[in-house]
């Protein structure tokens, strides 16, 4: 397999088992403090039960798709969807804005109370004003949950997801000549037409969920309720539809050996943030 690193656009022949890997990403702290692979074990099994779905669509031996079929590639996209290094910065940008919008709107005295709560008694004016200081300046520090606090997203926005995929009309799209990429961000949320670009999208209110099921066969899953369908690719979707794919990659891009699909594409800028937020400081009392 090829990775392509952007923005700088380097190439490099990996294998596939290490080519998405992240060491311990997924490592959980259990109440008793020892770490677990054991979310490993279970990604692995929600894989495994995906891979004969998945073939079936790519090989065209699933038409009209069956339930069962639909259920195992709904559950593996979602999946896929909300495991990713993105999902957890979004997560993570969440939670550190929320704290900082909350220590804003509840100024000094919140902070005295907040002090309080954690010394179990009374503050004087003197660590109000350092805790203050400290915590009302926002560009100086970030806050960074805890791994678990993804795995317990991951866990909580899970069956929903896969729900919402699974109801949505499944368009296969087959290519001849033209093979597609993926990334490091593999499920695309497609804003619908006309939404403001500056809000989020998500499972529920995408326009549309690209997919790259194989290097010659995307998955777009649309919210019209037209049913299933199968069509063939042209040059032009292939480029198209890598685009927006390749758009959505953070960190690496990936393609087969024998193929090169990002020919004439533009690569991504670095992202440096998933979510856009309300400046917190418009919202800290005037001095």
């Amino acid at each position: 397999m090829i990775r392509t690193t952007i923005p700088e656009g380097r190439s490099k022949l990996v294998s596939t088992r290490s080519a998405t890997v992240v060491e311990d990403f997924y490592m959980v702290e259990t109440a008793d403090g020892t770490m677990t692979d054991e979310l490993e074990d279970v990604l692995g099994r929600l894989e495994t039960a995906a891979a004969p779905a998945i073939r079936a669509l790519v090989n065209r031996t699933a038409w009209p798709i069956s339930p069962e079929t639909r259920a195992a590639v709904a559950a593996w996209a979602a999946m896929q969807h909300l495991r990713t290094p993105a999902a957890r910065q979004v997560n993570s940008e969440i939670a550190d804005m929320s704290l900082k919008l909350e220590i804003a709107a509840r100024g000094r005295e919140g902070m005295r109370e907040a002090l309080e709560a954690i010394e179990g008694r009374k503050v004087s004016e003197a660590e109000v004003d350092e805790g203050w200081e400290l915590m009302a300046d926002f560009d100086d520090y970030i806050l960074e949950p805890h791994q678990n606090d993804h795995i317990a997203m991951m866990s909580r926005l899970f069956r929903g997801a896969a729900w919402r995929l699974y109801g949505r009309s499944w368009n296969l799209i087959y290519f001849q000549r033209k093979p597609l990429v993926t990334t490091d961000t593999p499920v695309v949320l497609i804003k619908p037409l006309g939404q403001d670009p500056r809000l989020p999208t998500g499972t529920a209110t995408a326009g549309g969920v690209l997919v790259a099921l194989d290097r010659r066969v995307a998955l777009l899953m649309t919210d019209d309720q037209l049913g299933d369908a199968q069509m063939p690719g042209s040059t032009a979707l292939a480029n198209s539809l890598n685009q927006r794919l390749v758009w959505e990659a953070r960190r690496h891009i990936f393609h087969h050996p024998d193929d090169n699909p990002l020919q004439g594409l533009s690569l991504p800028p670095r992202r440096e943030r998933e979510v856009e937020f309300t400046d917190p400081r418009q919202f800290l009392p005037e001095e």
